[in-house]
């Protein structure tokens, strides 16, 4: 079996959840309906789950179920975005983003008085890798994600950057696609995009109503 997966009986095993358990998360989309994968066994069918997504997934999951309904998980793990409006002091005085963030990424913004979550969505995730790449990559990537990066449409992707020389290309790849590269490339970002929506909305719920 594929090391990358994962089988439901050793799911159950591992993490102690019940069968009813992880079919309520499921029809609440707290467990994406993509991640159960049918194959086929001597037994007839099994279901398997991307390993390292279905446990850390599960581990988060309990980690807030105790202090949220599952209503509000299901909305965590939507892949729609929440809709909310911030402001760039509001962002500070809570400290959802680093001071040198926001300051970064203030003049590219159009109004820093009413941020949207795809604007907060785009700082978050230049904050996840600015120690990794230079001021003019940083900019780069930010232009391109406010560019190209629908966040309330289709956030199912993941970001990778691919630098050669001293040259760095953006590419938005669909989850779950493989993509065949110029060998003499080296990958220096690759960030899963919907995982970055689902934790910026809980630190953002968290934040406000706490």
């Amino acid at each position: 079996m594929d090391d990358n997966l994962i089988s439901k009986k050793e799911v159950l095993e591992l993490t102690g959840i019940s069968y009813g358990q992880l079919y309520r998360w499921k029809r609440k989309h707290v467990i994406p309906e993509e991640w159960f994968i049918k194959k086929s066994s001597f037994t007839g069918q099994e279901t398997y789950f991307p390993r390292e997504k279905m446990l850390a997934r599960i581990k988060k999951v309990k980690e807030l179920k105790d202090t949220h309904s599952l209503d509000e998980l299901s909305d965590f793990f939507s892949p729609n975005p929440a809709k909310i409006e911030l402001s760039l002091d509001a962002l500070k005085l809570q400290k959802i983003l680093r001071t040198e963030t926001i300051s970064f990424c203030t003049p590219f913004l159009k109004d820093g008085n009413a941020l949207e979550f795809p604007e907060i969505l785009n700082m978050f995730i230049l904050e996840k890798v600015q120690s990794r790449l230079d001021q003019d990559d940083l900019k780069t990537l930010f232009l391109f994600l406010q560019k190209d990066f629908d966040a309330f449409n289709s956030p199912s992707f993941e970001l990778r950057g691919l630098k050669k020389q001293k040259n760095v290309i953006w590419l938005l790849v669909p989850l779950q696609t493989g993509i065949l590269t110029d060998q003499s490339a080296e990958t220096i970002v690759k960030l899963d995009l919907l995982q970055m929506v689902e934790e910026l909305k809980i630190i953002l719920t968290n934040e406000i109503n706490g």
